[in-house]
């Protein structure tokens, strides 16, 4: 019976160990931050290595922007375009 599951946790149950980790990570962070430690800690960085810190911390919180390549290889395409812009264009004058 190869490839068939017949034991272990169900399909969609979490993971107890992983989430006890999170939770106890997150604690010791949580009081970590509201500490005067954190404060202290803060304050004797530089602020270079300040502001390094806070930009890894933003890779947490803030989604990065993707590329977008728009790029038009035919003439054709390009005309379509412009003329698609016009109308746009023409209609918001209205």
């Amino acid at each position: 019976m190869k490839g068939k599951k017949t034991g272990g946790r169900q399909k969609g149950t979490p993971n107890k160990a992983t989430a006890f980790s999170k939770t106890v990570i997150q604690d010791i962070l949580t009081e970590y931050t509201n500490s005067d430690l954190f404060q202290q800690d803060m304050k004797d960085l530089e602020p270079k290595d300040r502001l390094d810190f806070m930009v890894k911390l933003m890779a947490f919180t803030t989604p990065k922007p993707q590329t977008v390549d728009m790029s038009i290889s035919s003439k054709t395409e390009n005309k379509a375009l412009y003329e698609t812009l016009s109308d746009l264009a023409r209609e918001n004058d209205k």
